[in-house]
């Protein structure tokens, strides 16, 4: 769905290269062990960086459209059913 630009995939072999290798070290203690784990989280942190954020989310865009879309629905409305009485108003419930 989404593709990836140059850097994020040479950036996704890199940290898969360095999970198999991680992948093979017995010993959990060792030097190399912690090496790897810092270079991982390294790259990864590149990796997130390097995204753009977006900047409007999605929650934000599905009120806005139905924000919109109200306005729109209600403004069709009065122009179809005009309130002719002055006194019309009195009927609608008032907030409390």
């Amino acid at each position: 769905m989404f593709t990836k630009s140059k850097t994020e995939t040479m950036l996704d072999a890199e940290i898969q290269s360095a999970l198999d290798k991680l992948g093979k070290i017995q010993d959990k203690t060792s030097k190399e062990y912690g090496t790897l784990t810092e270079h991982i989280a390294k790259l990864h942190k590149t990796k997130t960086e390097d995204r753009p954020k977006p900047r409007v989310s999605a929650d934000t865009v599905l009120v806005v459209a139905a924000n919109i879309f109200g306005i729109l629905w209600l403004a069709r409305y009065e122009r179809e059913n005009v309130i002719k009485a002055p006194r019309a108003f009195g009927s609608i419930m008032k907030p409390r």
